[in-house]
């Protein structure tokens, strides 16, 4: 794998991520990189384009990945909004603000002041 080539047509576009189907894995993957793009802090080494990504490091280190949970969960936190994540491929996360379930897109709603 480490001689492998990431081709251009074979990286994710965001519009490709957020359709990706649910689980906690895809979501997460998909909050970090609206983190990313957002440019808040403590996000800046996460990027789909590089392989030496704590993105792509974070894949066999379950204690890297936790602290990057951590980092989304108090993202959220910061606006009111719990994140449950469940750490499975095929389990949804559960994003909730104000006592009520709510989706992704309008938790980062939320944190964009929409």
């Amino acid at each position: 794998m480490a001689d492998d080539k990431i081709f251009d047509n074979e990286i994710m576009s965001d519009e490709e991520l957020d359709n990706v189907a649910g689980g906690s894995w895809p979501e997460f993957t998909a909050d970090m990189l609206d983190a990313h793009k957002r440019g808040i802090a403590g996000f800046e080494n996460i990027d789909l384009n590089n392989p030496k990504s704590d993105l792509f490091k974070m894949i066999g280190d379950d204690k890297l990945r936790q602290q990057y949970v951590d980092k989304v969960a108090g993202v959220f936190a910061a606006h009111g909004i719990t994140m449950e994540y469940h750490g499975k491929f095929l389990e949804d996360n559960i994003y909730t603000y104000k006592g009520n379930q709510i989706t992704r897109e309008q938790a980062w709603n939320i944190v964009d002041g929409k």
